[in-house]
């Protein structure tokens, strides 16, 4: 077992203003308590990673930057974790996978349920994604 594995990379994460418009203006989206996951498949043009994420926890709901940072860091820290069979599965498949994790719930989680309901937002994901086609008309 490779230590890559378990990595989560600057190439892995989801950057870029445009990328991040394009994937809140044609995304489809699901809510899984606590996140709501907006995602995307994208024509395969070479990317650095099949499969890129970002992580959102909103001022509006956690004034304090700290609370922000701890609960992203946990998200991170989850899904660095249960990422590989996930990544897997979308490697070889001709498109790449863009999505965020959006923290909705009011109050902050522990760590363990955190993870829990990511590991089951990820196989949802999985599901919803494998039930998709990429359209002809995103594959220029």
């Amino acid at each position: 077992m490779s230590m890559k594995k378990f990595a989560l990379g600057k190439e892995e994460r989801l950057s870029g203003r445009k990328l991040f418009s394009e994937l809140f203006s044609k995304g489809r989206s699901f809510s899984l308590s606590p996140f709501r996951i907006t995602w995307m498949l994208i024509p395969d043009t070479n990317p650095s990673f099949p499969v890129q994420a970002a992580f959102v926890v909103p001022k509006r709901n956690f004034k304090k930057a700290t609370t922000r940072n701890r609960i992203r860091r946990r998200m991170k820290e989850a899904y660095r974790l249960h990422k590989s069979g996930f990544v897997k599965n979308h490697d070889e498949k001709g498109f790449q996978v863009i999505f965020t994790f959006f923290y909705s719930a009011k109050e902050e989680s522990p760590y363990a349920e955190i993870e829990n309901k990511l590991i089951v937002t990820l196989q949802r994901l999985a599901k919803e994604i494998d039930g998709t086609s990429i359209s002809p008309s995103r594959a220029k």
